[in-house]
């Protein structure tokens, strides 16, 4: 192993011998089955798989880490650590300075998302844009949505409606017959394929398992179109049945890497620690017999996120996926980013990485990042998920750097304990070679709590953020801000509003989210499209989704 360290602007290059890491360890897994779907727009009809409301809600627990063991009990093993390069601001100022805006005009389109009847929380809000669509999947419904106009084209349908006829093992027919939320949606920007994902069980199995994770990769940039269908089981190093919580998807050119954050069979739900799969995509994307390469971490890490392309040019030859994760003790204090670097390819996962940062309290530490978000009135209080980063780890490639964006929930500097929360977003250089912070901020303008973000950047380098907000005066809505790349480092600008709440949640057990995501077109990489869920009328598993878009005036 090689590491580098800069002291005093120099850089002096340190090689140790390569350590060997016993919470690491790796196995491969075969797709159980696979097959070529019917297009999804007949499966629509001719399945009649219309979503039909449950008449009893469904809520999907909040599975924490374990707080004592984050960080503790690690073997002796050489850690690499990258201090910031001289000159650079790596947290000054630490709560982001508000500028003028500079989007063009506001929101361009602005329309309803996937909302009730709803039988499940928390909404798992997340879609993608791609060359015509806009693919929104959101808890157990599928839609799609034309990107030009913000009409429907398809749906909402049952997620599970894209694994119908999917028959040949336990686990297609856990696809086919189950459909449990945590679902994904990603565009493939590099290939213009879509790729949908969700876990699945048998209902029969809920506690026992095995667990599934279910992948359908699109054969057109048709969202409406036939797709490649996989089924892998969800399993550890050692060949125990692990529920895979939590999944997150990158594209990367050589896999699609897929982080969980395991627990044993839901019986006991016992928190196994974070593990990552990288599955085959030229085999994927071609429909053939596809493997995954899978490796463990084990309870001393809190859950990873996979990097993901933005844009369309790829990482350096044979670059490795990097894999992001942050670490805070047992009263939610933390001071570093942690990164790993896995290659599909080379079946090779290098030694952690710990990034120094601005000191932060995790989101509502007094219960362990769960819930301490306040709304107005008798809304009930809303979860944090601060225990993780949100989605995306988003990727770029400038030719004369490489960037990762990220954040995640914490208490705004000097509030009180348990909120309100702000919006801690970084940008991150060089990730191979020596990574730097080359900025960070903590979005906390006011008392208003920013949450649940998700970032990323365009082929400018002008950043974007969405979030929820809510405060003890304000319901539940959804923001967003931003950032032009020639602006002062650790600042954002003036916060704009996708739509603002109009009731609060009630009786839908705390949960909130659970992530949201930001994309970007790729016909003009810039345009940003972001969803998210908010709540518009007082209630009981009331939620809705919004849909919106934007973009700066510097990117054309």
């Amino acid at each position: 192993m090689r590491t580098t360290r800069l002291v005093g602007g120099i850089c002096i290059a340190l090689a140790f011998g390569a350590p060997v890491f016993a919470q690491e360890s790796g196995f491969e897994i075969r797709a159980e089955y696979q097959d070529v779907s019917r297009p999804l727009s007949e499966l629509a009809v001719q399945e009649g798989r219309a979503f039909q409301e449950e008449s009893i809600s469904q809520v999907q627990p909040v599975r924490k880490v374990t707080p004592d063991m984050r960080g503790k009990g690690l073997p002796d093993l050489q850690v690499s650590s990258f201090l910031p390069a001289p000159g650079r601001s790596i947290g000054a100022p630490n709560v982001s300075g508000m500028l003028p805006n500079v989007f063009t005009g506001g929101t361009l389109l602005n329309f309803e998302g996937i909302g009730p009847p709803n039988n499940g929380a928390p909404s798992d809000a997340n879609g993608a844009v791609g060359a015509t669509q806009f693919v929104q999947w959101v808890n157990t419904r599928l839609a799609i949505y034309s990107k030009s106009t913000g009409t429907l084209q398809l749906g909402p349908v049952a997620g599970n409606t894209l694994f119908a006829g999917f028959i040949g093992s336990a686990g297609a027919d856990a696809c086919r017959l189950s459909n449990n939320g945590d679902p994904l949606v990603q565009y493939d920007k590099l290939a213009n394929r879509w790729v949908l994902s969700q876990f699945a069980w048998a209902s029969a199995n809920q506690n026992t398992g095995p667990y599934y994770q279910c992948i359908a990769v699109s054969t057109t940039p048709d969202a409406t179109g036939t797709y490649n269908r996989y089924v892998f089981e969800s399993r550890t190093a050692g060949n125990a049945i692990a529920f895979n919580d939590y999944g997150k998807v990158g594209v990367w050119p050589d896999a699609y890497y897929f982080t969980y954050v395991l627990f044993t069979p839901l019986a006991t739900g016992n928190y196994l620690g974070p593990q990552v799969c990288a599955y085959d995509r030229t085999a994927m994307l071609a429909g053939n017999a596809a493997i995954g390469k899978c490796k463990d971490f084990g309870t001393a890490f809190g859950p990873l996120l996979p990097s993901d392309v933005d844009g369309t040019t790829a990482p350096p030859a044979n670059s490795p996926n990097f894999l992001m994760g942050f670490d805070f003790n047992g009263s939610g204090v933390g001071n570093i980013l942690q990164m790993w670097k896995f290659s599909f390819t080379t079946n090779v996962l290098s030694a952690r990485t710990d990034i120094p940062v601005t000191s932060f309290t995790i989101g509502c530490p007094g219960t362990f990042g769960g819930a301490c978000v306040k709304q107005p009135g008798a809304g009930e209080l809303l979860d944090s998920l601060a225990d993780r980063p949100m989605y995306r780890l988003a990727y770029r490639n400038y030719g004369s750097r490489e960037t990762l964006v990220f954040n995640h929930s914490v208490q705004q500097p000097a509030a009180a304990a348990n909120g309100p929360l702000g919006v801690r977003w970084y940008e991150l250089r060089d990730p191979n070679g020596a990574i730097n912070v080359y900025q960070q901020g903590t979005l906390a303008p006011d008392t208003t709590s920013r949450w649940m973000g998700s970032v990323a950047m365009d082929k400018q380098g002008n950043m974007a953020v969405g979030y929820s907000a809510s405060s003890a005066a304000i319901n539940p809505g959804i923001r967003y801000t931003g950032r032009t790349r020639t602006e002062p480092r650790g600042f954002l600008e003036s916060e704009a509003t996708i739509v603002n709440g109009g009731g609060v949640q009630t009786g839908t057990f705390n949960r909130w989210g659970d992530y949201s995501s930001m994309s970007i077109d790729p016909t003009d990489d810039c345009t940003f499209w972001y969803t998210a869920q908010y709540i518009a009328t007082t209630g009981s598993f009331t939620w809705h989704t919004r849909i919106a878009n934007f973009k700066f005036n510097n990117c054309s």
